[in-house]
């Protein structure tokens, strides 16, 4: 059993009743997770893997995927849930997370850059300026956590 706390970047349909998520976690790195029953009415977990929401979870390992027992919802973001500019740039750094790793492994820096952003996004991202210079300094400091120089990049197809 494995014990994280990891922030939801995305949830694909599975099938009737399962999905599974993309989450950047501390423990771990970007992982896909299977989360089965959630879309069921009566499933315990439903609410607590919102997107965009810092999460406690409890995992097992599975065939192809960690499967998700248990989900305690730790900050859900709401300051950014409830802004249409915030969600547009929190959407934002979710894709760019998600072009930019690839792979699990485990980084405690970036792990600390990414739930940074969000509370600093939550805290003060209503406002476009405060919340565009968030995105800007968030992929200036990633792109130089994975090893490259913001300076001599334009955009992350730079990398690739």
């Amino acid at each position: 059993m494995i014990k994280t706390e990891g922030i939801i970047l995305k949830k694909a349909g599975l099938n009737e009743a399962d999905q599974l998520l993309t989450v950047y976690t501390k423990e771990l790195g970007k992982v896909k997770i299977s989360a089965k029953g959630v879309k069921k009415l009566g499933s315990k977990l439903r609410y607590s893997i919102e997107l965009i929401s810092y999460v406690q979870l409890i995992l097992v390992e599975g065939k192809n995927f960690l499967i998700l027992k248990d989900s305690v919802i730790k900050d859900q973001f709401l300051k950014i849930k409830k802004d249409l500019q915030s969600i547009k740039i929190a959407k934002q750094i979710t894709d760019f997370i998600d072009e930019a790793i690839i792979g699990e492994e485990k980084d405690e820096n970036i792990w600390d850059l990414i739930l940074k952003t969000y509370k600093d996004l939550n805290v003060g991202g209503e406002a476009s300026n405060i919340g565009s210079n968030i995105m800007q300094d968030f992929k200036k400091n990633l792109i130089k956590l994975l090893g490259y120089d913001p300076e001599q990049m334009k955009d992350l197809n730079d990398i690739y």
